[in-house]
Formats: structure tokens, sequence, C-alpha cells
């Protein structure tokens, strides 16, 4: 099961640096700028169903990996990713995981992440833009757009822990 999770986040990876950057309103010439966040959204999905050590490997290889394909440094995704995966983890373990409370983790992560990894570039100096500006242009419009984006992955994370979590003994016996 880690491993359909773990190839299922890869998909979502190469998804977000590929296909979705053509459907973005900067490629069409708007102002608003949405960063598409999947992997991070399929991150705070698994954390509801997965053990917290796994939540944390997982995050960090593919924040690291984010860093290494995208990012201008290394380390910047690869604490933050799991750093907000632990808090829906921890958030997650006290209420089960219903779709509208997936929906508000998703909310939350996006945020949280989003605001970190601007307050990192902030700090770097990777950017000069304001915090009113960047909130208004890049944060609200890449969450809003996260949050809608997330729902099918959630879905598709939940699929997959369904199956694998209702598989009998002999059905199991009967695939080997």
């Amino acid at each position: 099961m880690k491993k359909l999770f773990a190839g299922f986040l890869f998909l979502l990876f190469i998804l977000e640096g590929s296909v979705f950057q053509w459907l973005l309103p900067q490629a069409w010439g708007s102002t608003f700028i949405v960063i598409p966040q999947l992997v991070v959204s399929g991150m705070i999905a698994i954390s509801l169903y997965l053990p917290r050590r796994y939540v944390l490997l997982l995050s960090f290889f593919f924040g690291l990996l984010h860093d290494v394909v995208y990012g201008p440094a290394l380390g910047i995704s690869a604490i933050t990713l799991p750093l907000v995966a632990y808090g829906t983890y921890r958030m997650a373990a006290h209420v089960p995981p219903f779709q509208w409370v997936a929906g508000v983790l998703t909310a939350w992560g996006q945020l949280i992440y989003l605001i970190l990894i601007y307050g990192w570039d902030r700090l770097f100096d990777f950017t000069d833009v304001p915090v009113v500006l960047a909130m208004w242009n890049y944060i609200i419009p890449s969450t809003l757009f996260n949050v809608i984006i997330g729902y099918p992955i959630f879905k598709v994370i939940h699929l997959i822990y369904q199956k694998k979590r209702n598989r009998s003994i002999i059905f199991d016996t009967i695939l080997r």
C-alpha cells in the first residue's frame, strides 16, 4: 500500500511540473499567479491514513525532490513539507477522516505551506515581493486552486486506502 501512495505522489509531482503549467492563469496572461502544489495536497491526504514516521519520511523525500528540481535552494521544501504534514497528522489524529475534514485540513496545510515558503524565500532574499501583494496575488489564489484540486486527490488516496484495507486473507492468497 505504501508503494502505491509513493507512486501516486510521484505521478502528482510529474503532473504539477508539466501538464498543470499549461492550464494555469499566468500561462494565459493573468496577473494572478497560481502555484500548483499537488504533492502537498497528496501528503495532507496521506497524513490522514498512514503512520507518522512514514508520512514524515515520504514528505521529506518529496520536499527534497521538489527542492532539487524546482527550488532555488536545497532544504526549503524539505523542511517545510514535513512540518506541514506533521501538523496535519497531529490535527487529523483528533477527528475522523471525513471529506469536509480533509477539505479544511487541505486548506489549512496549503495556506501554512505557502506562507512558510514565502517566509523562507523572503528570509534568504529570493523574493522582494511585499507581504500584502504576495498574499493577494500568489498565496490566496494558490490555496483556493489547491483545495479544489485536492478533493479528487483525497478521493483517490481514500480509494487506495479502502481497497487495501478491505482485502481479505483469502483474496490476498488468490492474488499471489
